[in-house]
């Protein structure tokens, strides 16, 4: 860690962002007497201890309580209708608050509510998403180191390639920083944008085995998504739902990176020069206190950069599972599958010029498989644990850390070595949210 803080340059801007994040969640925080879920839960829990003691001393304590589930569901209905008119009754909550006899566990519904993202990994497209009127802010740091040669599904030895090749990498550090911000309109519609910023360090080494590096950063490439829930067997907390994802990937980062003059190779670039289309369907099922989900998606390479190529196209799918250990703290695992195809073309200043080939003769072999276009894309599978913690309200701090379980690479390539993600959300009800607390209701059994 100590290393990643040393090497990673956006940790100053992340470090802003986060302040800046958790200082803006504060005028949103709910004040203790207001109550949120977790005071509901530490309300429930005394509430039933102080059950078990009446039953113990003889006095009656049979009286049947809705569950928090059932209260909820009046809570939304109570709210309705008072904007029809309706009179305000008011709600006792030591007379309503317990938990139902039939329940061996807490009763959880994730780390937000039953629809928003913290029940789902935050790496997840669409993962993150609020509730109707509220808005939310994710930002996370992303470390991807590569080390070692890969050909297919076997390790290739430096000492074998650098007999095709003149120079050939032997380790990379790729460092993201994304931060995104969105808007639900409705209970089924959800929209956000997300910016990158991306920083590429790469070791180089000849047949001389002389080392050399190529470095790369700026802002990668941006996505405007969307994310439409069309079916959820419940309205408040549902526990089978499918929503699909639309987006667009926005070709805000620059392929013009050069070092010396001279171009450098496909994986130093920082976007694709091209907008690309994203189709993905999401499913998520739960059962408290586990929740579970599939992602399946597809990103869409439709034509030629300026530069005339054009990079792979993207299939992902994601399977996660997570367990709720107690309010504020989910666990997580996930298996993560990718397949990229191959870059088609070549870029003007390689195929024409003559850059990272030998001599600079396009007639020649290349130098290095980096300008080898045949030596991108393939098949991966990863699996990632993770943890959510809730440190503030309205707040989620999600590390994760991931490790290949399979690899199958086109040609020559770098094969990923882990990757590790810290991830922060925070949330912002605006005041048409249901589950901002509002003084004539008491308690506000929405929200956290």
């Amino acid at each position: 860690m100590l290393y990643f803080m040393k090497k990673n340059k956006l940790l100053p801007s992340f470090s802003l962002w986060l302040l800046s994040i958790i200082a803006l969640a504060g005028t949103c925080s709910a004040d203790v007497s207001k109550a949120n879920l977790n005071d509901l839960i530490a309300y429930e829990e005394t509430h039933q201890k102080r059950d078990t003691q009446i039953g113990e001393s003889g006095d009656s304590g049979n009286q049947s309580f809705p569950s928090l589930y059932q209260l909820a569901q009046s809570k939304y209905k109570h709210d309705h209708s008072l904007q029809e008119g309706d009179e305000e009754e008011s709600i006792d909550l030591d007379k309503e608050l317990t938990l139902p006899e039939s329940l061996d566990y807490p009763l959880f519904i994730g780390l937000c509510c039953g629809k928003c993202g913290g029940n789902m990994p935050l790496n997840i497209p669409g993962g993150g998403t609020a509730e109707p009127h509220e808005f939310r802010i994710k930002t996370n740091l992303n470390w991807m180191r590569m080390v070692g040669l890969r050909r297919g599904t076997h390790n290739r030895s430096r000492t074998d390639a650098l007999k095709q090749y003149a120079i050939v990498p032997k380790y990379m550090d790729m460092f993201m920083s994304n931060l995104s911000v969105g808007y639900s309109f409705s209970d089924r519609f959800f929209v956000g944008v997300m910016g990158m910023y991306m920083n590429k360090d790469m070791s180089m080494i000849n047949r001389a085995n002389r080392k050399t590096r190529m470095q790369s950063q700026g802002i990668g490439d941006s996505m405007i998504m969307t994310k439409t829930l069309i079916y959820a067997d419940d309205h408040l907390f549902p526990t089978n739902q499918v929503s699909i994802l639309l987006g667009v990937s926005i070709p805000t980062g620059s392929i013009d990176q050069d070092e010396r003059g001279g171009l450098l190779p496909y994986s130093m670039q920082l976007g694709s020069g091209t907008f690309d289309p994203f189709v993905g369907m999401l499913y998520e099922g739960s059962m408290t206190p586990f929740w579970w989900g599939v992602n399946v998606s597809y990103l869409s390479r439709l034509y030629e950069n300026y530069k005339s190529y054009n990079l792979g196209d993207k299939f992902q799918f994601d399977l996660y599972g997570m367990y709720q250990i107690r309010h504020n703290l989910v666990a997580e695992l996930q298996f993560n599958g990718k397949y990229v195809g191959d870059i088609e073309g070549q870029a003007r200043e390689i195929e024409q010029g003559g850059t990272g080939h030998m001599m600079g003769n396009p007639n020649r072999p290349f130098g290095s498989n980096l300008f080898d276009p045949d030596n991108y894309g393939g098949t991966t599978l990863d699996v990632r644990m993770g943890l959510q913690w809730q440190p503030f309200h309205n707040q989620i701090l999600n590390a994760q850390i991931a490790f290949p379980l399979f690899q199958n690479l086109h040609g020559t390539q770098l094969e990923q070595d882990f990757t590790a993600t810290i991830s922060y959300y925070v949330e912002f009800p605006l005041g048409k949210s249901r589950r901002l607390p509002k003084e004539r209701s008491g308690l506000d059994i929405l929200g956290f």
